[in-house]
């Protein structure tokens, strides 16, 4: 559990990090939430796609990894994340996948105010996605 000692609000918000092969895509994302394409919430999974894939590098996640870790990744994620998240970077780099960590925050589309209330963590053989960083 973490607690928050800096300025706490009523909204939420969801680290998460991305490990995929080459690109982050709609399809392997409702993949791997099991959404097919002919499914009523089919739009909401695009919508929160959209959400995140535009919140990879977020500036307040930026700021924090420059100033709060001094550019330390690994000290960032081990922190935000897990040891064990670490070392799954560490095994994705080696083999040469991409790594993103974004934010989601509630307040901004009903897509994200439903994933930020809820902390989650999915795997597939193309793609991981790790939302346990979840602070309401």
């Amino acid at each position: 559990m973490k607690i928050r000692a800096d300025y706490v609000t009523n909204s939420s918000s969801t680290s998460y990090i991305i490990i995929c092969d080459g690109n982050f895509t709609e399809d392997d994302f409702a993949e791997i939430m099991g959404i097919q394409k002919n499914s009523p919430l089919f739009v909401l999974v695009i919508s929160l796609y959209g959400a995140t894939k535009a919140s990879i590098g977020h500036p307040k996640l930026a700021w924090e990894l420059r100033d709060k870790y001094g550019g330390d990744f690994q000290a960032f994620v081990k922190d935000r994340f897990s040891d064990e998240v670490w070392l799954k970077v560490v095994e994705a780099r080696k083999r040469g996948k991409a790594v993103h960590v974004g934010l989601l925050s509630s307040g901004e589309s009903e897509a994200e105010d439903l994933f930020c209330r809820d902390s989650f963590e999915w795997e597939n053989d193309r793609l991981y996605i790790n939302a346990l960083n979840c602070v309401w």
